[in-house]
């Protein structure tokens, strides 16, 4: 597991970054919920055998979001949604699309 980096996004959604997710091994889950503590929510989706997507994130509502996120991102409207999500400026946002979807 890359705890330095767990503690970046850690450190980024408590100054306001919606959500942050890592993949992880399902054996460091339990170490990442200590590392995470109180202060934060956390969501664990399957990813493969062994592998979880750990999210991190502040508010509660943004757990509909986690889990209504497209896999595969496909439209405007999906890219939008995980821009937003991982807290990107719109006009970055707006750059991906038109250089992703054209």
């Amino acid at each position: 597991m890359n705890r330095e980096e767990l503690v970046v996004y850690c450190d980024l959604v408590k100054k306001g970054k919606p959500a942050a997710c890592i993949p992880l091994q399902t054996r460091h889950v339990e170490e990442a919920l200590v590392m995470v503590g109180k202060e934060l929510l956390t969501h664990v989706e399957h990813l493969s055998d062994g592998w979880v997507t750990f999210w991190i994130y502040k508010y509660p509502h943004i757990l509909e979001a986690i889990k209504n996120t497209p896999q595969t991102p496909k439209t405007a409207y999906d890219h939008w949604v995980l821009g937003k999500l991982f807290g990107y400026e719109e006009v970055a946002i707006q750059e991906f699309i038109e250089t992703t979807l054209s």
